[in-house]
């Protein structure tokens, strides 16, 4: 029986490629498409979208179905290296999470526009899986 002598050039060129788009993959799956998340005191120069995790501190007014949205404010949940924190207006106009009020921790993901956070989505933190038992 005779052998083929093949080039393994072939098989290099395709387990290449293979490795390139398993690469690729993994990047989209897990970086392609993350929006840094900041506290308030570090929105200062930061454009387009973005995701803010703050603490919610009244007045909140407006409503999340109404053109004008709903309206609060955010700061930072810990305390800044500059020792005071940050406050930053969000607008949202969606659905409210149920346990949204004043003093909840939030994570508001939108876009930036004339200093206020134009947020599209809106989460909760519940506290108690955040605090020592």
């Amino acid at each position: 029986m005779a052998r083929s002598k093949r080039s393994p050039a072939r098989l290099v060129i395709a387990l290449s490629v293979a490795a390139l788009l398993a690469v690729f993959l993994v990047y989209t799956a897990i970086g392609g498409n993350s929006t840094p998340q900041y506290q308030p005191s570090e929105l200062a120069g930061k454009t387009g979208k973005v995701s803010v995790a703050g603490k919610v501190v009244g007045p909140i007014t407006g409503d999340a179905h109404s053109a004008r949205g709903l309206r609060f404010t955010i700061r930072d949940i810990q305390t800044p290296e500059s020792g005071r924190p940050a406050t930053v207006q969000v607008v949202y106009r969606g659905t409210v999470p149920d346990m949204f009020k004043v003093g909840r921790d939030v994570n508001a993901t939108g876009t930036l526009q004339g200093g206020s956070v134009v947020a599209t989505g809106l989460t909760t933190k519940c506290p108690s899986k955040y605090t020592k038992a």
